[in-house]
């Protein structure tokens, strides 16, 4: 590395760490006041709480990097452009591209870095952190109101719950779909309501059939009045996964489209929120790009409008990112192209942005 490179990086590393820990909290308050609304008695001790906290750190970290990285690209930039740095290395010789080949070095190093996080650490911490999760909810009321879920067990089977009703610890219309080691359905049991009976669950009013290794049906429609099936620890395992499918890791997200896919459920809106957490921490690259020429072009109006700059970038960049993610989750755009459009759109301008600056 050039001493040019290592005189600019160094002005990146406080900013970025700063803006790193700042957009971390925040994701991590949001966290909190999320399982604040789901933990309810007060019976989850404290440290359970910080551990879960914790282990939902690296997660944040990968969401967090790009605006760390456009932060600390647009205050160095910024600070070296203001003390008339930049003036006296381009007047050396030294064209502004140059100047900024580090910075975005140091932006495909940070993606890099974030999409590592995000297919190797994420999903072990994520998936501690739901076991942290499922303790937690050890605590709580069997069932709570919700319609229209799917939840797997421990022994592989699927379930579907149309309505479950706490007030009477009640499930109603439940299917269960079961598998043999190969993944296929060999047996689907319906019924219409399943109450719950000493920390056991009995299915009333249904019938199962057992599939064989092309999906027809095997022998007569077996009809049961009662049948009792143990529910409760997949119940809270639905709870401890119970999260939006944007806090999912990578691989989380390919097993419940696999999942999805099996039960013949529609994958659109998975396969979008995957290539947001690729495309998620590519931006860093992207914002490395954009912020270099927009700090330099308005470093004369004060030291802070790096500061300005992040703010507006990241404020226009997540304004392109949620229409795209309506348009996909809607089904009107490509799963590639609803995550990955925010990333082109902002990348080309900053491209053009740093030719025009020299």
């Amino acid at each position: 590395m050039r001493l040019l490179d290592r005189y600019v990086l160094g002005r990146v590393p406080l900013p970025f760490i700063v803006g790193l820990l700042l957009f971390v909290l925040i994701l991590l308050a949001e966290v909190a006041y999320n399982i604040s609304s789901t933990i309810v008695g007060g019976r989850v001790s404290a440290e359970l709480i910080i551990r879960y906290l914790l282990l939902r750190s690296p997660r944040a970290i990968v969401w967090s990097l790009p605006f760390g990285t456009l932060l600390g690209v647009s205050m160095a930039v910024t600070a070296l452009a203001h003390h008339g740095e930049i003036t006296a290395m381009r007047a050396g010789g030294v064209s502004f591209r140059r100047i900024c080949a580090g910075l975005v070095a140091a932006g495909v190093l940070a993606s890099a870095a974030g999409i590592a996080l995000s297919q190797y650490v994420v999903p072990g911490t994520m998936k501690a952190a739901q076991d942290t999760f499922a303790r937690m909810m050890m605590t709580q009321p069997v069932v709570r109101e919700a319609h229209n879920q799917y939840f797997r067990d421990e022994q592989g089977r699927i379930f579907y719950v149309r309505d479950m009703l706490p007030a009477e610890n009640l499930l109603r219309q439940v299917v269960i779909w079961e598998r043999d080691e190969n993944g296929a359905i060999r047996s689907i049991t319906v019924a219409e309501r399943a109450e719950l009976q000493d920390r056991v669950w009995n299915l009333q009013d249904g019938a199962s059939v057992r599939l064989d290794e092309r999906g027809e049906v095997v022998g007569d429609i077996e009809h049961f009045a009662e049948r009792r099936v143990t529910l409760t620890h997949a119940l809270q395992r639905y709870y401890a996964e119970r999260r939006a499918p944007a806090e999912l890791a990578p691989a989380e997200l390919l097993d419940l489209i696999e999942v999805r896919s099996r039960t013949g459920s529609d994958t659109q809106q998975l396969q979008v929120y995957l290539q947001f957490t690729y495309s998620i921490p590519a931006a860093c690259l992207v914002f490395a790009l954009i912020a270099a020429p927009l700090s330099h072009h308005y470093a004369r109006h004060g030291t802070y409008v790096g500061v300005v700059v992040a703010i507006l970038v990241v404020f226009l960049y997540n304004g392109v990112r949620s229409w795209t993610l309506a348009f996909g989750l809607a089904g009107a755009l490509p799963p590639v192209v609803a995550g990955w459009l925010p990333d082109a759109i902002f990348g080309v301008l900053g491209v053009v942005l740093l030719a025009r600056e020299g």
